[in-house]
């Protein structure tokens, strides 16, 4: 077999490129240097399509042996035969640490200021060069300069994997050097208090904080640092502390834009503790007292939503409604509207539950509200007897053609009216020839050496030549169906999702890269044991991390099913396995394990009802157990229309309408 992109010539002398340069890539990773360089040495022929591969890990190993003749002169050859090899700015950031070893420093600075001088640098390697600039400076005895690079560093890139050692040095100059600096300021005090902040060291951020409140006595500059240190506080959940420094702000500074927003954070961290009366007062106070004031909308809503729940209905409805008219403009005004229609509703008064969903769907630019508003409207008209209005609304939706999760409610709706719908096949799950348009030579280029690493499973390093790739494109139209495709063979299922998002619903196949069966065999396998639906798994994953296996977020949920790590080790043990780290969270197959489980026991916990399901794994089973007791109704739709959380509301439609498309597509198939 001869393999696209080798030519015969290497065939002839009994040597399998491909094979080689995935044995020593292989021995490579795994610390095997001197047996690595042998193979790599073998596949340096420029008609090998990965030579320049080759030639700057053959660089690197030679670098990592002292052998920095021989570096040199790789690294020279990489960068005169493959100008356009995505290792430029790696070999170019290894012969600056070649020129450092050997003491050459103006030529090393050089180098890594044009290295941070190039448009688009690569993250990693700006913020390495900024690392060594500042070493190369303390080196040098220019200890000013590098404490200034060390702090460029932490402030450009705090979560770096540097800025631990840059702060390590700056402790260390500032010790060694302290005549260079003086007497600390507030300024500055508070200045590093932020970035330690910014680099999530709390502890140390509150030290200085604390620090300053001590000595700082002038009003403005302290009520400057009370909102740091109570942001402080509300970061690291330290939300009694924060409660202490907010009280003291809204005391101290009555007249100022700071203390409503205090007043409501104290809210907020009352109501989230179901202290429903005491976060009461503080929502009447802020409206009392500051009625013009931004937080004055938010605490009209809070105090809505806590009088909804424990009963009093007609003080929430005055809420809700009032916030349409005062403040028309409020981001707040359509959910205020939805809640409003829905206390009527729930009251019986469903002539005035009609109106109000019909004025939402009359005002809202949100298409989502749009469609909610809708449907509501028409099980309203169903049950005034207006069956002609209700079919009349929900074929509205159906021929809407979106697929949402209101459009499925609407087509089992007309069934229940004696109507018959076809639904427009908008799922389409027919393949598309694959033709590549005319590219440039550069673009080839990337593309050849993305399918060749994809061709022996280095999918990552096939994915960062897809991104140089689209990063050099001119014509990202043209290219997109052709980037969707290889991204999706390398299991960069994400961005292939949201390329194929970006293409015409006419792109006959755009809908297998939106809903893609991603780690389809492992998920089928966990499905089974679990006796769980394989699609709903699939569903709720697109959701959560749209098949990113390195996805982290806000909360450091991590991984394909954004397990927080305390929720795993619990899962872990149950399940007789060890606590994971939370670098192992981003494994597919530990991280399904673990996921699945962990949906298993929330279908178990709610007996098997999937969207009470959904919804505890977005907002946890304390939030859906109190929600249990708060919403009285047998009805699966009005309880999932009455969760109080837009973001777990929102989430659970989206999971059904993900696992609605995902049984159209692939069940026919399987």
């Amino acid at each position: 077999v001869i393999f696209a992109g080798f030519p015969r010539s290497l065939y002839s002398q009994s040597l399998d490129p491909r094979e080689t340069f995935s044995q020593a890539y292989t021995l490579y990773a795994a610390g095997n240097f001197s047996q690595a360089q042998e193979l790599f040495q073998k596949i340096q022929d420029p008609q090998y399509l990965l030579a320049d591969y080759s030639l700057y890990y053959s660089a690197l190993i030679a670098f990592k042996q002292n052998n920095w003749d021989l570096s040199r002169q790789l690294l020279a050859k990489l960068r005169q035969q493959y100008p356009q090899t995505i290792w430029l700015q790696h070999a170019e950031l290894l012969r600056a640490k070649i020129d450092l070893g050997e003491k050459k420093y103006p030529q090393a600075i050089a180098t890594l200021n044009s290295l941070r001088a190039i448009k688009g640098v690569r993250t990693e390697i700006a913020e390495e060069s900024l690392y060594l600039q500042a070493q190369t400076g303390e080196a040098q005895g220019d200890v000013s300069q590098a404490y200034s690079l060390y702090q460029e560093l932490r402030k450009s890139y705090p979560h770096s994997r540097w800025t631990v050692d840059a702060r390590k040095h700056q402790a260390r100059i500032k010790e060694k050097f302290p005549d260079l600096f003086g007497f600390p300021t507030i300024q500055s005090i508070s200045d590093e208090a932020e970035q330690l902040t910014r680099e999530r060291e709390y502890g140390d951020a509150e030290v200085l904080y604390k620090k300053l409140l001590n000595n700082v006595t002038d009003p403005d500059p302290r009520l400057s640092l009370m909102t740091k240190l109570a942001g402080l506080y509300l970061s690291g959940r330290k939300r009694s502390e924060a409660i202490t420094i907010l009280e003291e702000i809204a005391r101290n500074y009555p007249e100022t834009s700071e203390a409503p927003k205090a007043l409501y954070q104290i809210g907020q961290i009352l109501w989230n503790r179901n202290d429903n009366a005491q976060a009461l007062d503080y929502f009447k106070l802020i409206m009392e007292r500051y009625p013009t004031s931004p937080y004055a909308e938010r605490a009209r809503y809070a105090a809505g939503d806590i009088y909804e729940a424990i009963g009093k209905k007609e003080e929430a409805a005055r809420l809700y409604s009032s916030l349409s008219t005062d403040f028309p403009s409020s981001p707040l005004r359509d959910d205020a509207a939805w809640r409003l229609a829905w206390l009527y509703y729930r009251a019986g008064d469903l002539q005035q539950a009609a109106a109000t969903f019909k004025t939402l769907t009359a005002q809202t630019t949100n298409a989502s509200y749009r469609t909610a508003a809708l449907y509501w409207q028409a099980r309203t008209a169903e049950k005034l007897g207006d069956q002609e209005a209700a079919k009349q609304l929900h074929r509205q939706i159906v021929k809407g053609g979106d697929e949402s999760y209101y459009q499925a409610l609407a087509v089992q709706a007309l069934g229940r009216l004696g109507v018959s719908v076809t639904e427009s096949n908008s799922i389409s799950s027919s393949a598309s020839a694959e033709t590549d348009p005319p590219i440039s030579p550069e673009i080839a280029f990337h593309l050849a050496h993305a399918r060749e690493l994809g061709a022996i499973s280095l999918y990552r390093l096939a994915v960062d030549e897809l991104d140089q790739a689209d990063r050099q494109s001119t014509k990202p139209d043209r290219l997109r169906p052709i980037l969707m495709r290889e991204y999706f063979r390398n299991q960069a299922y994400s961005r292939s999702l949201l390329l194929a998002n970006q293409l015409p619903d006419s792109y006959s196949d755009r809908n297998l890269y939106r809903f893609p069966l991603a780690y389809w065999e492992t998920i089928r396998q966990k499905a089974q044991e679990r006796d769980v639906d394989p699609y709903l798994i699939l569903a709720l994953i697109r959701q959560e991390s749209l098949f990113d296996t390195w996805a982290r977020s806000p909360a450091f949920a991590l991984g394909l099913m954004q397990l927080i790590p305390s929720t795993a080790a619990r899962v872990a043990k149950q399940i007789g396995l060890a606590p994971p780290s939370n670098e192992r969270l981003f494994e597919p197959e530990l991280n399904l394990t673990l996921g699945t489980q962990y949906l298993k026991d929330l279908l178990r916990r709610y007996s098997n009802n999937w969207f009470k399901a959904i919804a505890a794994y977005n907002a946890g089973e304390a939030a859906v157990d109190r929600w249990e007791k708060e919403i009285a109704t047998d009805d699966i739709e009005e309880f999932i229309e009455r969760i109080p959380y837009v973001e777990t509301r929102g989430y659970v439609k989206l999971v059904m309408r993900n696992h609605r498309i995902y049984k159209k597509l692939y069940e026919s198939q399987k």
